[in-house]
């Protein structure tokens, strides 16, 4: 149980990723979680920061898929304001809608990631799909209201069952 709450790769801030590095490991697919990982969930689109990295990614040749639960008003406007495609509703952490996207691309899961900043949905849904998952610490304390739930247990799973500190 306790493998499916650890994330393969734990950082501080989106930015700390590698890119280089995954992508001579094979990666090409992200599937990039928004509130609270590329952008504050009360911020409309993401900052010039946000914008700079997802453009490195997809110049390194990664494809960018901002993958998230939120409804398709505030997904969409994020994903074009990083020129992405996107998917909302993606009912994280069941693993299905991770397969149907990963199917669309016609993706390989062994070159596939996620990215997040919450065990309970992004790693927890990553890992229960079989592909990479990179937990990224929330950009800022604050959350959606109905986070609030998820960030408890989330400190739970953190300090008794990986036995880390966030």
């Amino acid at each position: 149980m306790k493998e499916l709450f650890r994330p393969d790769l734990m950082l501080k801030k989106y930015d700390d990723l590698k890119i280089d590095e995954l992508r001579e490991r094979g990666f090409d697919t992200i599937l990039l979680d928004v509130d609270n990982t590329i952008t504050p969930y009360d911020k409309k689109i993401p900052d010039v920061k946000a914008k700079a990295f997802v453009r490195e990614l997809k110049e390194k040749g990664f494809r960018v898929i901002v993958f998230s639960n939120n409804n398709d008003k505030r997904v969409s406007k994020v994903a074009q304001a990083l020129d992405c495609d996107y998917r909302c509703h993606a009912l994280k952490p069941l693993p299905f809608r991770f397969d149907q996207v990963i199917k669309e691309l016609d993706a390989d899961k062994k070159r596939v990631l996620c990215m997040g900043d919450q065990l309970m949905t992004d790693v927890l849904g990553g890992n229960l799909a079989g592909i990479f998952s990179v937990y990224v610490k929330p950009i800022v304390d604050e959350d959606l209201p109905v986070t609030y739930i998820n960030r408890k247990l989330e400190r739970l799973v953190f300090k008794y069952i990986l036995h880390e500190k966030v």
